[in-house]
């Protein structure tokens, strides 16, 4: 293998492993603060009691996200050097941002949440659980900035510097909130919440099936399905929205997702369908006709590009900036005779960049195409397991309100056997949306075969792959292992001799409430 496919198997390995634990954090942070909040009106003690369980196995999978994140931002010097010097003014900044304001402020209540209990307030207690998830929430919201303006680049410019061509911010607020942003950060963050509550779901269906803190588990279980239940069908909404900014913005990922090569009008949604990318075609098995230009321009007539036509198109646009950088090296040379005003050079320069970066970036074929059998069966699969995740919370409603729900051991267990499917629709989803913007690392300006970091030997990226995939892998065992402890000792030890709860048992939902222990400051 060549050091640009080493190079990006091993970001890949270790963003990979690293987004295991992000949407877990995300989810868990947001249902821990929601629990609390309601035992701050109602006082039951059972949940408080799942608040503090789940916390703490919330504590476990943020200390091994931390661990398997922090190697991420140091490969962007080591590995892509090429890229870090180009974009580095722009890219850095939300990066600072996240470790600065949100990371700083999750890790310090998370102390005050887990060592707090009992010498805090309820409320400040309750206060910390919300600035967990707030501070979590803000972490995403600044790595998916800094991951929005590669997709999608606003607020820049293109210069001629010392050190080559690079990008230069010249709108803080255009690049951080870019028309792709705000859904792309609401698809992600929902996601999270999707794995936390099907984790949440599955844990407690687990302990009602081995009658393990049952009492608790019920309560439990019901919030944490009426929760996944309207977190899964805003994720259709959400991930419609998004997917019609994908195809304005990003065209050439939304048709190698839809395995469409021709441009059709009145195009069909393909459900299913075989790719042969050597010869340019999709088998299709079954298809929705016209409901592909529906979803994607709210018009049942409208042209769907395909992939042929898209390359034909930034071939041209590679062309005329080609042809254009000579006429601007010219008009440069004679501004720069005739003294002419530093505004006028400065305009001329910055046209000057962008066309030399147009010319490289937009001078693709199809070898640079990553497998569009891989962008359109993980984008097909995540779709499919999202309307899964509808279809079965919404049972799970159905059979709450029969009041069969915690009888039903079938459903039950198809809620633990669904625990991984989220984290499975989440990497997916990660893949499908980031191979599906290759052949460029920064949407139509920078290839991701120009970021490499071109003085790193291939035998030491091959060495630093084997290395971390070997620790990695450990890391997620040790995860594992510290997991399934945490569960398998329960919300909290049962004694045979007495209620398991310790309080008199009632009825999923009622308000039970007791007098405090002590007095709290």
């Amino acid at each position: 293998m060549d050091l640009l496919t080493l190079s990006r198997l091993q970001f890949g390995m270790t963003a990979f492993y690293h987004f295991l634990f992000v949407p877990l954090t995300l989810g868990l942070a947001f249902m821990i603060a929601i629990i609390k909040t309601i035992y701050l009106k109602n006082k039951d003690e059972r949940l408080d009691k799942l608040a503090m369980f789940l916390m703490k196995l919330f504590a476990i999978n943020f200390a091994v996200g931390v661990a398997t994140g922090l190697t991420m931002e140091f490969e962007f010097g080591t590995n892509w050097f090429e890229y870090s010097k180009f974009v580095g003014d722009i890219f850095g900044a939300p990066l600072a941002i996240e470790g600065l304001m949100a990371f700083f402020l999750e890790s310090t209540f998370i102390g005050l949440f887990l060592f707090g209990k009992d010498r805090i307030s309820d409320k400040m207690h309750t206060f910390a659980a919300w600035m967990v998830a707030i501070g979590s929430t803000l972490s995403a919201l600044w790595i998916l900035i800094a991951n929005s303006w590669m997709q999608t680049p606003a607020g820049y410019k293109i210069v001629e510097s010392e050190q080559g061509v690079k990008a230069v911010l010249t709108d803080f607020w255009e690049a951080v909130i870019n028309h792709t942003t705000v859904f792309r950060f609401l698809h992600c963050v929902n996601a999270g919440y999707i794995v936390g509550g099907f984790f949440v779901m599955g844990i407690m269906a687990l302990y009602i099936l081995r009658n393990k803190n049952s009492n608790i588990a019920k309560i439990g279980l019901k919030f944490s399905l009426i929760f996944s239940a309207i977190v899964s069908l805003a994720q259709i909404i959400i991930g419609d929205i998004h997917g019609y900014q994908v195809t304005h913005g990003q065209p050439l990922k939304m048709a190698m997702m839809e395995g469409k090569w021709e441009t059709e009008k009145g195009a069909s949604l393909d459900l299913f369908g075989i790719i042969n990318q050597e010869k340019h075609e999709t088998k299709v098995l079954l298809e929705v006709p016209y409901l592909l230009s529906i979803l994607s321009y709210h018009d049942p007539n409208a042209e769907f590009k395909g992939i042929n036509d898209l390359i034909k198109e930034y071939k041209d646009i590679a062309q005329k900036a080609k042809e254009k950088i000579p006429l601007l090296e010219e008009k440069l040379t004679e501004l720069e005779k005739n003294n002419a005003s530093k505004e006028e050079i400065e305009k001329v320069k910055a046209e000057l960049a962008m066309a030399k970066a147009n010319a490289k970036a937009y001078d693709i074929d199809y070898k640079d195409l990553p497998s569009v059998a891989l962008v359109f069966t993980t984008f097909h699969l995540m779709v499919y397991l999202g309307f899964y995740f509808v279809f079965l919370t919404l049972f799970g409603l159905y059979l709450l309100k029969r009041g069969k729900l915690f009888e039903s051991k079938l459903y039950l267990w198809l809620l633990v056997l669904s625990i991984p499917l989220p984290w499975v629709s989440t990497e997916f989803g990660w893949i499908a949306t980031e191979v599906g913007r290759q052949p460029w690392i920064v949407q139509g300006v920078m290839l991701t075969r120009d970021a490499v970091s071109f003085h790193v030997g291939t035998y030491n990226v091959l060495f630093s792959f084997i290395f971390f995939l070997t620790i990695y892998t450990l890391i997620f065992f040790v995860f594992l292992y510290a997991m399934v402890k945490a569960i398998k000792k329960g919300i909290e030890p049962e004694d045979k001799n007495q209620h398991p709860l310790n309080y008199p048992s009632a009825p999923v939902g009622n308000i039970t409430t007791f007098s405090k222990t002590k007095e709290r400051i």
